[in-house]
């Protein structure tokens, strides 16, 4: 039975419509539930074959996953920019959500301020090689509505975890637009330990393939340590070949993954912005390579000594013969 004061309440409250009515979204950075092939709609970088790394030699694309990180990720983007490199990040969306998120998502708009690109790394970092299609709509779907709406443009570009995705999550990403991104030079930094072997080998895969597409991840602290050093030797590496000025071996220039786009066996157009940053880097390249100190000259060694032949001994006397 309806109490008298119910009745009351009923007839005090105006009516609210539907449409009417506010629905706080789970994050409050989360872009609005729109159709996601509209937040993936990039003409530069999407809808283009997967990325392997081996379309392109001479350039080399740096770029980082799991990402934004408080910790470490600061000194990637210095060191970038110290040596002016392009490069892409692969965001782990869950980062940059909610009031934790808060710094990294401070250092997205860092990414993006200093015209570096930015991609899709998934929700949470699953293995999707097997993922249902409820799996792959959170994960992809789901990393897309946030990333859009933190970097106000579409996304054009996704990076499976692990480089795990099966038949449908292939399918997914043909579905909304995204060019799949894979790699040519896995340096495993994830479980490296050692910095500076970590650091010889990742100089070692560039130089013996020609450049290709880096992965490695500005979350992991022995990155953050060893990068500078490893565009070092980049520049040290380019300025030899700029010296020895051998035309099979050209410099090894870095660039943005947009050297590494196809459609079929067509390179995709590179923009013009794009194709300034290249040039402005090969232009200033022998400047840098003048400012550089000098490699150390070990000292000259003097002559080991001639050795002296040793003097032969007398010829022994013959015995007489016996009698």
């Amino acid at each position: 039975m309806i109490s008298k004061l119910a009745i009351i309440l009923s007839l005090s409250i105006p009516a609210v419509s539907f449409a009417e009515k506010k629905v706080p979204t789970k994050a409050p950075d989360a872009a609005p539930k729109d159709d996601v092939v509209a937040l993936t709609n990039d003409p530069i970088v999407g809808k283009a074959d997967r990325i392997d790394g081996d379309e392109a030699k001479n350039v080399v694309a740096f770029t980082f996953d799991d990402g934004p990180n408080p910790s470490t990720t600061p000194a990637v983007i210095d060191a970038l920019q110290k040596y002016d490199i392009p490069a892409t990040f692969f965001i782990v969306t869950q980062r940059i959500t909610g009031k934790s998120g808060e710094r990294s998502r401070e250092l997205l708009q860092r990414e993006l301020a200093a015209g570096f690109g930015i991609g899709s790394h998934s929700v949470t970092h699953p293995n999707l090689r097997a993922a249902n299609a409820r799996t792959l709509e959170k994960e992809i779907d789901g990393s897309i509505r946030t990333l859009a709406g933190q970097i106000g443009k579409p996304v054009g570009v996704f990076r499976a975890p692990y480089g795990a995705l099966g038949p449908a999550g292939r399918a997914r990403l043909k579905k909304l637009g995204l060019t799949e991104a894979f790699w040519s030079v896995d340096t495993l930094d994830w479980q490296a330990k050692n910095s500076e072997r970590l650091r010889k080998k990742v100089r070692t895969m560039i130089v013996k393939q020609d450049g290709g597409v880096v992965l490695m991840h500005d979350v992991k602290p022995i990155t953050a340590k060893i990068i500078a050093d490893v565009f070092d030797d980049l520049e040290v590496e380019n300025c030899a070949r700029l010296a020895a000025k051998d035309p099979k071996k050209e410099p090894i220039i870095p660039v943005s993954i947009h050297y590494f786009l196809k459609d079929g066996k067509t390179a995709r157009a590179i923009p013009e912005d794009v194709k300034k940053r290249t040039e402005a880097y090969k232009l200033a390249l022998p400047g840098r390579c003048a400012k550089r100190p000098s490699p150390p000259v070990a000292p000259p060694t003097s002559p080991a000594p001639t050795p002296t032949p040793p003097t032969p001994a007398p010829p022994t006397p013959a015995e007489s013969p016996r009698k």
